[in-house]
């Protein structure tokens, strides 16, 4: 009996056998793999290093985002260029693929928020390459949103930049941002007037309009910088001078009793509705961005109240970088400086109002692009700019300049 059992048993385990052997076969097998001779002398040990010792093979998506106004599927002439160059660094560059997505300059869906949100919800979605409008890039790069460009770009160092524009693409020192658009407040008006001075513009009795709505306060700062007055202290808080305040105000003052400003201009919040009023003809001047002007406009270097040192207040668009991958983020600091060519970006934004950032040929250009710097930070804004409307407001209001300067020096101390 027992020997019956253990025939039956070994019979089982034969059938088990070949049963196993018939389904190896069938499975993929391993590549054999060639162990090299290794010899006997001592090596050091491999560094952990996050950078693949492979080939990259598989395609990566460069991620870019942009405002509606530089959509490159618009049907416009600029989108369509911005289109064909975007595909052109496609062809170069046979392993990325860019993906654009439009995002709103204000609002909840705006690009500022939406890096925000996605920096915490998804931080892998975040793009490479964003556009950002000064005042966005500044709060990007200080909550650590986008990341420098120094050290993936060298090209703000290159000469070849208007002074305003390499300010544009630094914050704190640092370069976040490769300016690629420029704007900046100047003296917009009709081509059979001509000015040099506040004088001129006074005697002139032609209206002029700016937004004294402002929350900001751009116009009205613009011009007291330009009398010499400061912005910041010695410890880097903001501040006013008494003297180039006394002299800002006192131009708004002699601007209305000469009837050249419109007490009614306190309720233009934006440039919207100066330019509309200098459009309808109730003013023949208007302190105004660039990109707002027309063709049929001439555009100027808003006077200084100090002769010596005109001045003006720039912003504009940058290219900045807030994608982590390593190997896009190497890519997508190519393709800023792609955009930014000199032998692109002129066609591409050219029609548009807006105001080069790198060198022109364009003597008129050139002389109000060099006497422009970048609006004041954040920070300086948000104290100054409130306080400079409420004297405005007073000064249009009736109220006596040394009485209001009195009291805005009150609120700086």
């Amino acid at each position: 009996m027992i020997a019956r059992t253990l025939r039956i048993t070994s019979s089982l385990i034969l059938i088990f056998l070949m049963g196993c052997a018939n389904l190896a076969q069938l499975l993929p097998q391993p590549a054999p793999v060639s162990v090299p001779h290794v010899t006997s002398t001592p090596q050091p040990a491999p560094v952990a290093t996050q950078t693949s010792t492979q080939p990259v093979t598989e395609t990566h998506i460069l991620r870019v985002w942009l405002p509606p106004r530089f959509d490159p599927n618009a049907d416009t002439d600029s989108a369509k260029l911005l289109k064909l160059r975007l595909a052109n660094f496609e062809a170069v560059h046979p392993r990325i693929k860019i993906e654009v997505r439009i995002k709103a300059e204000s609002g909840d869906a705006s690009l500022l928020n939406a890096l925000s949100v996605t920096s915490v919800a998804a931080p892998t979605a975040l793009p490479d390459l964003v556009a950002l409008s000064r005042p966005d890039l500044e709060v990007a790069a200080l909550k650590g949103l986008i990341h420098p460009v120094d050290g993936l770009s060298t090209i703000l160092h290159d000469p070849n930049w208007y002074p305003y524009a390499r300010e544009l693409g630094d914050i704190q020192n640092i370069g976040y941002g490769l300016p690629f658009a420029g704007d900046m407040l100047v003296l917009i008006h009709r081509p059979n007037l001509e000015f040099k001075t506040w004088d001129e513009i006074i005697s002139s009795k032609e209206q002029l309009v700016f937004p004294a709505g402002d929350p900001q306060s751009l116009a009205l700062l613009a011009l007291y910088v330009s009398a010499s007055g400061k912005l910041v202290n010695e410890q880097g808080l903001p501040t006013l001078e008494e003297k180039p305040l006394t002299q800002t105000l006192t131009l708004i003052q002699n601007g209305l009793e000469k009837k050249i400003l419109l007490p009614a201009m306190i309720n233009y919040e934006t440039d919207v509705q100066s330019i509309q009023a200098y459009q309808d003809g109730r003013a023949t001047v208007a302190i105004a961005w660039a990109t707002d002007s027309r063709s049929a406009d001439v555009i100027q270097l808003v006077p200084g109240l100090d002769k010596t040192t005109p001045h003006t207040f720039a912003t504009g668009w940058s290219w900045a970088l807030a994608g982590s991958d390593p190997e896009v983020q190497q890519v997508a600091a190519e393709l800023a400086e792609y955009l930014i060519a000199d032998d692109f970006v002129g066609d591409w934004l050219k029609g548009s109002g807006f105001l080069p950032t790198r060198l022109s040929q364009n003597s008129d250009v050139n002389s109000i692009l060099e006497a422009a710097h970048t609006v004041p930070a954040n920070d300086v804004l948000s104290v100054l700019g409130p306080i400079m409307h409420q004297a405005l407001t007073r000064i249009l209001n009736g109220d006596q300049v040394q009485s209001v300067v009195r009291s805005v020096l009150d609120q700086v101390k």
